[in-house]
């Protein structure tokens, strides 16, 4: 324990992947604990021979007898032969012959011949160990810890699964590797309506270890500013313009794209495609540029046209790969899960549904024949939610008077499925989440469906389970309008 707890780094301590790596003050109490001990073993050991040696030594310095006053029960025995070995006296079996006639109370003292001779070599070894031992363990705990390089996929994959790190749930890994294990995310739109609070979200996310913000509006260098005050070790760079935008993609591992305007009342996704199609395409271009192995995660609406735009931009480039160009619906599901939860009477966090087709209107899909417990519900109750989810948008639209759109829960929802790219691109293993990606689950070549994320992004996709009656229905309705969407935003790409 003690040459681990000297020798190995903090995040190798423990090698089984469900223990977490000690952080800095539970690690600086180990060694205090772990010093505490050696030294008291150690001193006790040598105080031990020491005293022990002493013990049967000569005690006077002399070195001639040393006074015995024995009693009734006494037994006086000297050695057959030979002088004393070690620290133990041989003794015979045999009583003094001189003593036999003897009785016991007409004996005054006897003399009992004395060794001089100091300590054992063993104790006198072990006093320089100690002090030895002492002044290293020392060294060790009030030394500057150095950084230690360590394989990223190995850091993450000794840190527990449940969220402990991010300020929204998220993992926690050690600020000592963050050059190592943090990636660089770049927020497209970081500060408008959905952008802002995305770019904060991610700020507080310990797998992020640059966080890039673009926008056209003169004022996202203070965006930048104000979240870079944010006591976290993710550093921030804003960008403003079209002549800083490749700047703010160096180097980017994922690029996240909330850019472009917001709905209003009575306006479709669709409405927006027009001036949105325009913002995706140019944006994407530069990613072809500049960072074309990055992950792009596309929020921005119409989700079910513009994905579909971006991927034509990257075929034009030559830099396509399917699984990196991905439409957000996690904020589908997280109304789904909210709603659900709302039904059962269940904490929504612990909810799963799944919610399959596109990201708009009656493409949106929930699979509620999937969900525990469903069989307890109406079928009326199952088309009004159904229903919620699918127009939730509207909902938020309607009561903020014309003020804007969903903004703080898409920047949720966006930011959890950040955070689950991010998890996947560190190695681990099963994550899956409903995304919208080229595909062939369906007749549309793009789809929404439950997806294993991985270092390159969508690696695989799920095939649909047995659909309800109620939910077959839906996804033939809802195929011929998707794939106008998608048609939709090819041909706007090809015309470019």
């Amino acid at each position: 324990i003690f040459f681990r707890a000297f020798v190995c780094p903090p995040e190798t301590m423990f090698a089984r992947k469900d223990y977490a790596p000690l952080d800095n003050n539970a690690w600086s109490c180990f060694q205090v604990l772990a010093m505490v001990a050696a030294v008291s073993v150690s001193v006790g050991a040598t105080v031990g021979l020491v005293t022990s040696s002493a013990s049967q030594t000569n005690l006077a310095s002399s070195g001639l007898t040393t006074a015995v006053r024995p009693t009734a029960q006494t037994t006086v025995r000297m050695p057959i032969r030979g002088r004393p070995s070690g620290n133990a006296i041989h003794h015979s079996d045999q009583a003094l012959p001189h003593f036999q006639d003897t009785k016991p109370e007409d004996i005054q003292s006897i003399a009992i011949p004395s060794h001089k001779r100091g300590p054992s070599i063993s104790a006198l070894l072990l006093v320089p160990i100690t002090l030895a031992g002492v002044v290293a363990t020392l060294w060790h705990a009030v030394r500057k810890p150095v950084a230690t390089p360590v394989d990223p996929l190995e850091l993450v994959s000794t840190t527990p699964k449940a969220p402990v790190g991010c300020v929204y749930g998220g993992h926690r890994i050690d600020y000592a590797m963050m050059a190592i294990s943090g990636k660089k995310v770049a927020v497209l739109g970081g500060a408008g309506g959905i952008g802002q609070p995305l770019a904060l979200l991610l700020k507080g996310c310990d797998m992020v270890s640059h966080l890039s913000v673009y926008d056209l509006a003169n004022f996202t260098p203070g965006v930048a500013v104000d979240l870079s005050h944010i006591n976290t070790p993710c550093t921030v760079s804003g960008h403003k313009g079209a002549e800083e935008l490749e700047a703010a993609l160096e180097g980017a591992d994922v690029v996240v794209i909330p850019a472009g305007v917001a709905r209003k009342p009575g306006m479709t996704r669709d409405d927006l495609f027009n001036t949105n199609a325009s913002i995706i395409a140019s944006l994407a271009g530069a990613c072809a540029k500049v960072c074309p192995k990055a992950i792009l995660v596309l929020i921005a609406n119409p989700v079910n046209s513009l994905v579909p735009v971006a991927a034509e931009v990257m075929k034009k480039a030559g830099v396509h790969d399917p699984r990196k160009v991905i439409g957000v619906t996690s904020l589908d599901v997280t109304r789904a899960n909210t709603w659900v939860g709302e039904m059962n009477g269940e904490n929504p966090r612990e909810q799963n549904v799944v919610v399959v087709g596109g990201h708009a209107g009656t493409t949106i899909l929930p699979l509620l024949s999937q969900v525990p417990g469903s069989d307890r519900w109406s079928d009326e109750q199952i088309k009004a939610l159904t229903n919620r989810i699918q127009f939730g948008g509207e909902e938020v639209v309607k009561a903020k008077d014309g003020a804007g759109s969903a903004t703080l829960s898409m920047a949720y929802s966006g930011a959890e499925f950040v955070r689950q790219i991010l998890r996947a691109i560190n190695g681990e293993q099963g994550i899956v989440e409903c995304c919208y990606t080229e595909n062939n689950v369906t007749e549309a070549s793009f789809f929404a469906t439950p997806t294993t994320l991985g270092p390159n992004g969508a690696e695989s996709v799920t095939s649909l389970p047995e659909l309800s009656a109620f939910e077959q229905e839906g996804l033939d309705s809802m195929l011929p309008d998707l794939k106008a969407q998608i048609a939709k935003g090819v041909e706007f790409a090809k015309s470019l």
